[in-house]
């Protein structure tokens, strides 16, 4: 009398089925999984925002943060600053009066940092005073009554995004908005 090996669920013997396919998968079970996995990244990676994006949305916040602490900083301790933009050198810091009118650095090291991450420039700030400025060094004043007049600043990619910081006197507000804008509203 003949002894019949077990048959399994797709009619073969389970220990042909043990003989002829040993653990791990098949080539064409891998060429599927990579090929899902491609056309996910297709889906997802130009979604992504890119390095200089978010460089630049950085560079807005920073900047947005250091016009807001500045302006506070001169209505609560009554002292007139200067914020520097130098368009040349894409460069933004900030200074003070000393008692005898002599522009010095800040001692609050917030104040020391730049806002500008590598590779961001400002393209151009416009004030009510000065009109559009797009080269040389600007100054703009705080007072102990905070930023005097309305300030427009052009941040970009170069050959790129751009995003418009605005700073308002008197309340304070510091706004931030896609693209190149005359005004946020």
């Amino acid at each position: 009398m003949r002894v019949k090996a077990p048959i399994s669920a797709t009619g073969t013997s389970s220990s042909v089925n043990r003989r002829y396919h040993p653990g791990g998968f098949t080539l064409l079970e891998l060429v599927v999984v990579l090929a899902l996995l491609a056309l996910a990244a297709a889906l997802v990676v130009p979604r992504l925002p890119s390095m200089q994006e978010s460089r630049l949305r950085a560079s807005a916040r920073q900047l947005s943060a250091q016009l807001r602490y500045l302006d506070e900083r001169a209505v609560a301790g009554k002292i007139p600053y200067r914020l520097r933009v130098n368009l040349d050198e894409q460069k933004i810091d900030v200074v003070r009066k000393n008692a005898i009118g002599e522009e010095v650095l800040p001692e609050d090291p917030f104040l020391l940092r730049s806002p500008l991450q590598e590779g961001i420039i400002v393209r151009d700030l416009r004030t009510e005073r000065l009109g559009t400025i797009s080269s040389g060094t600007v100054s703009i004043s705080y007072g102990p009554g905070g930023l005097s007049e309305s300030l427009l600043i052009h941040l970009a990619i170069p050959g790129g995004s751009n995003i418009t910081v605005q700073a308002l006197p008197v309340s304070g507000i510091v706004r931030i908005a896609e693209g190149y804008l005359e005004e946020i509203r």
